[in-house]
């Protein structure tokens, strides 16, 4: 008898659940009741997969003084070819700008919002100090959000960190070299990022180059 192969194991497990109606009692929360998320069909036929070339973002300068600025504001995008889409993106694209950096050279990043919700930054794979972590409760809130709606709104943790407007994250960038890549993670909207995947597997942010 020759040994089980992942392919035959994830063939007998889809055959199952199937069998189970959509498989949600064999494997809780899976697009069942308990998952927040939603799958929406697309209102138009999709193109073939891998035919349009793959979409490269910006390369975001730094300003004299040194830091970057993103301002996180609606945009509209063409996702899919002929169709353009409303978006919140970095810089108001999809994908947002990529940032550059060496490893072992800090950099401040100043970020602007302007949707109409407040949001969180988090560099994922950087070794970052807990005040620009993008903690999911520390806010930025909108320009022009009124001070006592801000911090009323927060009561779910005080300990959070609340801003309006702008807010600037600080990255030693004191690690290997290596690519990342920044998102929301405002909590409750982690499954809503703001970017996706634009080159080399990546979703973008301050790409820790090896030092000079």
């Amino acid at each position: 008898m020759r040994p089980l192969r992942r392919r035959d194991l994830l063939r007998m497990l889809g055959g199952t659940a199937a069998a189970a109606g959509v498989g949600v009692p064999l494997i809780g929360g899976i697009g069942g009741a308990s998952s927040t998320g939603t799958l929406l069909p697309s209102r138009i036929p999709l193109p073939r997969p891998f035919q349009r070339p793959l979409p490269i973002p910006d390369t975001l300068r730094p300003t004299p003084s040194g830091e970057y600025r993103i301002v996180q504001r609606t945009g509209v995008a063409e996702i899919l070819p002929g169709v353009s889409t409303p978006i919140w993106g970095y810089q108001g694209t999809f994908p947002g700008p990529t940032l550059t950096s060496r490893s072992g050279q800090p950099i401040v990043v100043r970020h602007r919002n302007e949707l109409p919700v407040p949001t969180v930054v988090h560099l994922h794979g950087g070794h970052t100090p807990a005040e620009s972590d993008g903690f999911p409760t520390d806010l930025l809130h909108p320009v022009g959000t009124d001070e006592l709606i801000a911090h009323g709104a927060h009561h779910a943790d005080p300990a959070g960190r609340v801003e309006i407007g702008e807010r600037d994250y600080r990255y030693p960038m004191r690690q290997r070299a290596a690519t990342l890549w920044y998102h929301d993670h405002r909590s409750g909207r982690v499954a809503r990022p703001r970017r996706i995947p634009p080159r080399h597997g990546r979703r973008g942010g301050p790409a820790a180059a090896p030092p000079r």
